[in-house]
């Protein structure tokens, strides 16, 4: 390549100024503005506006002058982080907004899908809509930052191992000059603007040809997994499989990758696209199941709903489901319509990559207010008698949903008839109690999810000595994730399953002490410890350390037998009157 073709309207100092700018400006955000933007909505502001600014300057950036580049990252970072301000009013402290997470990843992906759009505008305002040039704009920006952002990564390789030379013989320069608190940020950033600018100049060796070219071995063996699934689920008919919105979450991730993987199969161009017939009808194939996928995921999304009503995860769900609904059907159509199908699905990506655009805004806005609706959903449901103060969402309303989660409690509070004592008292348990868990142990609020999870579990645990007759209820006061985890652990189709003996192992408390075998990798299992104390079960800590007992399969079984003994510990104590020193390792 000759030097003439290297040049861009940007060169690498250039590049690098504005990298150590951005770096400089992340450092000042995160260390110092809170001191001055004590405001958390002018501060989600004014971090989204900048910080979006120049990750969008940073990839547009050798499209066209420095002057051109800035105004047109303005153009798209500007509304994007009005908008994100905009969403930032239904909370009121950072800390809740930004365990939301759903406006966050909204604002990325507004301005993700929307910065390919002003790269095509920037080269020629003319074909902005063009989909060739915006397939190869987005791919040309992924692959840009992928291999700057490792370039950054080696650097810091490089400096941490000269640093480690160099103290070799006392010297401790690198090492101070990286404890000056704003040079980590400037170094990083300074270094990937000079890796955008190198990887710019070679665009014509460094694309994302190779990239693309690789994920297209990826498209058979997505579409043989589908099927396999589609086909599993058809012969298995079981409705326990969408008892819950992770099989949802998997089947949306699923889908996604698919649209991902048909569109890189076909390319910007016929041409360009996947010449084999087996690979053409791998992507039609896929794209007819789409919609099948799609079906599946509303409706495991649906059943939930139905049960346990609105909430901000659902909402996303459903709206991610709505899209992959869209596409599948759009490209099933397209499929089955025949001749020009992959243009016509080139064409359906670029109109819904606007509709995308359109919905991310209207989700950071009131016009699709998410905390709104799902607290308005759950005290309709309270309301309506649909649920009851166990299965209302209290504590999310109270901790999560922002102004509109705690509106909606005092609602509840001030009921027309009164709201009964039970619910006030939830109420206030619900808006002390940091921790989701700890305010169901302290209320004594148990769902029946986790019920029904106690009751399976108690019909899987195998209870030494034979005869012992435990009630059910027994497992109801252990945390909802210690019921997941052991459930998951005693499901295992192996033999023997989960064992616990119960004996009184430590004569001088009240209640009964157990060991609580259960299986772990390979035919190894885990001990922990278990406490009986009047008619609800607390659990311990794994014994010795998760993983390291020594328990196999066999002892189990021998167990099982009646071969095993409690007596005595083999370890010698140090007496002090009524108190027992031992030492531990």
């Amino acid at each position: 390549m000759r030097a003439s073709d290297r040049r861009t309207p940007v060169g690498r100092v250039e590049l690098v100024f504005i990298g150590g700018a951005a770096g400089l400006s992340i450092w000042a955000l995160l260390e110092k503005a809170h001191g001055v933007l004590t405001n958390p909505q002018l501060f989600v502001g004014v971090t989204s506006a900048i910080s979006g600014y120049f990750v969008v300057l940073l990839a547009l950036i050798g499209l066209t002058t420095l002057l051109r580049s800035a105004f047109a990252a303005a153009v798209i970072a500007l509304p994007a982080a009005l908008l994100l301000f905009w969403c930032s009013l239904r909370f009121d402290t950072l800390e809740t907004f930004v365990e939301a997470g759903h406006p966050i990843f909204t604002w990325a992906l507004f301005l993700f899908v929307g910065t390919p759009f002003i790269g095509v505008w920037l080269e020629n305002s003319r074909e902005t809509f063009n989909y060739a040039r915006l397939f190869n704009c987005t791919w040309a920006i992924v692959v840009r930052y992928s291999a700057s952002w490792l370039f950054v990564g080696l650097f810091w390789v490089v400096i941490f191992l000269s640093d480690a030379l160099l103290q070799i013989v006392g010297v401790r320069m690198i090492e101070k000059l990286v404890e000056i608190e704003p040079v980590n940020f400037v170094l990083s950033g300074a270094v990937l603007g000079l890796g955008l600018s190198v990887v710019f100049e070679m665009r014509e060796y460094v694309s994302p040809f190779l990239l693309l070219r690789l994920l297209r071995l990826l498209m058979p063996v997505m579409l043989v997994v589908v099927l396999v699934f589609v086909s599993s689920l058809v012969l298995r008919r079981s409705p326990e499989l969408f008892g819950e919105l992770s099989p949802a979450a998997t089947i949306l991730a699923v889908a996604i990758g698919a649209i991902s993987l048909i569109s890189v199969a076909l390319d910007r161009r016929d041409v360009e696209a996947v010449t084999s017939v087996w690979m053409r009808g791998s992507a039609a194939l896929l794209a007819v199941l789409l919609p099948i996928l799609a079906c599946l995921a509303a409706y495991a999304i649906w059943l939930r709903v139905v049960q346990y009503g609105w909430t901000p995860s659902r909402l996303l769900a459903s709206t991610v489901c709505t899209f992959i609904l869209i596409y599948g059907v759009c490209y099933a159509g397209s499929v089955f319509l025949r001749g020009h199908w992959m243009a016509r699905i080139r064409r359906v990506n670029t109109l819904l990559a606007g509709g995308i655009l359109l919905v991310c805004a209207a989700w950071l806005s009131p016009l699709l207010n998410v905390e709104s609706i799902s607290t308005n959903s759950q005290v309709a449901r309270y309301l309506s008698g649909a649920a009851n103060i166990k299965q209302a969402a209290l504590w999310e309303m109270a901790h999560e949903w922002g102004r509109s989660g705690h509106q909606g409690l005092i609602h509840l509070e001030k009921l027309p008839e009164g709201a009964p004592v039970a619910l006030s008292e939830a109420i206030a348990v619900a808006r002390k109690s940091v921790d989701r868990y700890r305010y169901e142990e302290v209320n004594e609020i148990r769902s029946e999810v986790s019920s029904e999870k106690a009751l399976a579990l108690h019909a899987l645990v195998r209870v030494l000595p034979v005869g012992l007759d435990l009630n059910s209820g027994v497992w109801n006061a252990l945390p909802h994730y210690r019921l997941e985890e052991w459930l998951d652990l005693c499901r295992r189709d192996r033999a023997p399953g989960c064992v616990l003996i119960l004996d009184e192992f430590d004569p001088t408390k009240s209640g009964k002490e157990g060991i609580l075998l259960l299986p772990g990798r390979g035919d190894t299992y885990n001990a922990m410890s278990i406490r009986l104390e009047g008619d609800a079960f607390t659990a311990g800590s794994y014994i010795n350390g998760f993983g390291s007992v020594g328990i196999k399969r066999d002892h189990v079984q021998k167990i099982l037998g009646g071969s095993y003994r409690i007596g005595p510990s083999s370890q010698k104590s140090l007496w002090l009157g009524d108190i027992e020193l031992r030492p531990k390792n």
